[in-house]
């Protein structure tokens, strides 16, 4: 294997780090507004990246991390990862809600979105392993952390951060999509580490591929978003780096079992117990309020707990049920069942209200009845809505 001394081994790593700077700052500032939007988006950006990635490979090649058998491993559990964040993003939309697709799903959208996606994604992981590679030779969390936290601030354009204003915008857009992107980031970074671009690219290829082919998406909240955006790659992390240990036989089994099984399995199923409580898989979910129509039984930032209803017959006067009226998710109490034809309709009321509510709850709108009250604990939402006017008969999160 080709080698080079550390001079000009710097001179390439700042040359790609400018010229990857460089790419980002015509992206925002200048070349587009010469050039065009499309023209730049879909030509020239991707030929920038593409040339990014052609002179990395030109380059000698760099020794990873796992030997050639233990990278077909590493890549087939790329895949396997990138199908189970699909799966559990869509788990979650079957609960938030799936959308059409924006994304051009003829011959020749696909085709554009194949080369300037595609060619940029690839410019983006050869930059990351070189990147990666050049600065450590064994499992530096720092250097990761850093090259992850590089990477997600070029993800988003400069008007996304100048257009943060106050708290609530900056809160929002940390937990819906820079930190998500983080962690999405932190995972790639290590599967690079592991074996190269290639592990990287399979993961991250077979997400954008899923999302330029299917005709639906998920339409997740933000706290949802939030949830199993961050948990999702955390969880993924922690299994990639136990089962990388015993395929590459740096621990014997036995010592797994005996030392690190457990709180493998215990990870594992916190990470999936947390993502599937957030997004409402189990009979009981959580949901936070942000305004005070229920007091003193829940007040603003405290977080309830919602039993989904099963037998519409088992409600009675005097529960407190979660329901939804229009976007709007509210929890009221019942003080009046009305039955015609056989079908029953509720009115209800919040406790701090001086009357109750003009419209009747209908069945279909009852998604469970509130059993507990955690205090407090939902303080991000109400930064998030503080700055938004909400009726005080309606409790949203």
């Amino acid at each position: 294997m080709l080698t080079m001394s550390k001079s000009r081994i710097k001179i390439i790593y700042l040359f790609l780090f400018v010229g990857v700077l460089t790419i980002y700052a015509l992206d925002n500032i200048v070349i587009r507004s010469l050039v065009g939007t499309s023209l730049f988006i879909y030509v020239l950006k991707p030929l920038f990246w593409s040339g990014i990635a052609l002179m990395i490979f030109l380059l000698p090649a760099q020794r990873y991390k796992s030997k050639l058998r233990v990278g077909h491993f590493i890549n087939s559990w790329s895949f396997i990862f990138a199908v189970v964040y699909i799966c559990v993003q869509f788990l979650a939309g079957l609960v938030d809600g799936l959308g059409k697709s924006p994304y051009d799903h003829s011959l020749y959208g696909i085709a554009i979105n194949i080369f300037s996606i595609g060619a940029t994604l690839v410019g983006r992981e050869f930059f990351r392993s070189y990147i990666i590679h050049s600065l450590t030779k064994r499992e530096n969390y720092r250097v990761f952390l850093s090259v992850s936290l590089f990477m997600t601030l070029l993800a988003f354009p400069v008007e996304k951060y100048l257009d943060l204003q106050g708290s609530e915008s900056i809160v929002k857009f940390l937990a819906q999509y820079f930190l998500p992107e983080f962690s999405k980031n932190f995972l790639t970074t290590y599967l690079v580490f592991l074996r190269g671009p290639i592990s990287s690219l399979i993961f991250l290829g077979t997400l954008e591929t899923f999302n330029w082919m299917s005709p639906i998406l998920p339409n997740l909240q933000w706290i949802t978003a939030a949830s199993v955006g961050i948990l999702t790659p955390v969880f993924m992390f922690t299994a990639m780096q136990n089962m990388y240990e015993i395929e590459s036989k740096q621990c014997r089994k036995e010592d797994l079992k005996k030392e690190g099984l457990a709180s493998f399995l215990i990870t594992i199923l916190i990470s999936v117990g947390i993502v599937w409580f957030a997004v409402g898989v189990f009979p009981i979910y959580p949901s936070v309020v942000v305004t005070g129509s229920m007091e003193p039984m829940i007040y603003p930032g405290d977080v309830i707990l919602v039993k989904k209803t099963r037998d519409i017959k088992e409600i009675e006067i005097g529960d407190v049920i979660h329901f939804k009226r229009d976007r709007i998710m509210i929890s009221h109490r019942i003080t009046e069942i009305i039955t015609k034809d056989g079908i029953p309709s509720y009115r209800t009321k919040g406790d701090n209200n001086n009357s109750e509510d003009i419209q009747l709850v209908k069945p279909e709108q009852i998604k469970g009845e509130i059993i507990k009250v955690v205090p407090k604990i939902g303080w991000p939402t109400m930064l998030i809505k503080s700055g938004k006017e909400i009726p005080l008969d309606e409790i949203v999160f």
